[in-house]
C-alpha cells in the first residue's frame, strides 16, 4: 500500500471528475462534506460498475480480509463501505486507493467543502427553535416564523421559565451552535468540514495537531 506523500499534481481525468462533482447542483441548505462525500460515492459506484460479479467478489474479498472480517461477512463490509462513503467513520487510505482515488483528489474536494462552509457562515439564517438547559432536562422552544438569527439570540437570551435556566442553545445543523450563558456572555461553536490524515486514515471532523496534517486549514 502506498503512503500519502502530499502529491500536488492531478491527472487530467481526475481533475475532470472533481470538476464534475464540484459543479453538482446543490440544495439551498448547507450540507457538511457535500463535495467529498459525493466524490467517494461516485468513484465507488464507477468502480463497481466496471467489474463483473466474479471480479467484484475477488476484489471485495481482499478488502474484507484487510478489515478483519470473517470470510463471507460481505454484508458487514458493505455497511462499512456505506459509512466510509458518507464520511460517518474514518476512511482507510487502502479504501481510497481501492476505488481508484488519489489523496490529492480528496484535498481538492475538501477545499470545495471549506469554501461552501465559509459561504454558509455568511448566509442569513432563520432558526425555527432554540433549546434551554434546565434542571429537569433540555427544553425545545419554537420561534416565530421568519425569525432571523439576531432576533433569535435576543428572544433566547430573554426567555424565562419557572426553573432556573443554565444555558440556551441555537443550533444551525452541520454549521454552528450559538451558546448563550447569560445576557452578557454568548459565543458560537462552528463545525468546519476538516478532513485530517492520520495513521493511514482520513478522519472527518478530527481537529488536527502539528503531527496530523489536515487536508485543508479552516
Amino acid at each position: 500500500m502506498k503512503t500519502y506523500t502530499g502529491e500536488t499534481q492531478l491527472l487530467e481525468e481526475e481533475l475532470k471528475e472533481i470538476m464534475e462533482v464540484s459543479s453538482l447542483e446543490k440544495t439551498t441548505a448547507y450540507e457538511r462534506f457535500y463535495y467529498t462525500r459525493h466524490l467517494l460515492r461516485k468513484k465507488y459506484h464507477d468502480f463497481i460498475l466496471k467489474l463483473d460479479n466474479k471480479e467484484m467478489l475477488k476484489k471485495l474479498s481482499v478488502l474484507l480480509k484487510s478489515q478483519n472480517f470473517s470470510e463471507g461477512e460481505f454484508g458487514k463490509l458493505m455497511k462499512r463501505i456505506e459509512r466510509w462513503n458518507n464520511l460517518e467513520a474514518p476512511v482507510p487510505l487502502q479504501y481510497i486507493e481501492f476505488i481508484g482515488l488519489k489523496p490529492i483528489s480528496l484535498e481538492t474536494t475538501a477545499k470545495a467543502d471549506m469554501k461552501a462552509f465559509r459561504e454558509a457562515l455568511n448566509a442569513t439564517f432563520y432558526p425555527e427553535s432554540f433549546f434551554v438547559n434546565v434542571n429537569s432536562g433540555l427544553l425545545r422552544v419554537s420561534l416565530p416564523e421568519r425569525t432571523n438569527e439576531k432576533e433569535a439570540i435576543e428572544i433566547a437570551t430573554n426567555y424565562e421559565t419557572t426553573e432556573p435556566i443554565k444555558t440556551r442553545y441555537i443550533c444551525i445543523r452541520d454549521l454552528k451552535t450559538i451558546v448563550i450563558e447569560s445576557k452578557e456572555k454568548h459565543y458560537t461553536l462552528t463545525y468546519p468540514p476538516i478532513l485530517t490524515f492520520r495513521k493511514d486514515l482520513f478522519i472527518p471532523g478530527h481537529v488536527e495537531n502539528k503531527d496530523e496534517p489536515s487536508m485543508i486549514n479552516p
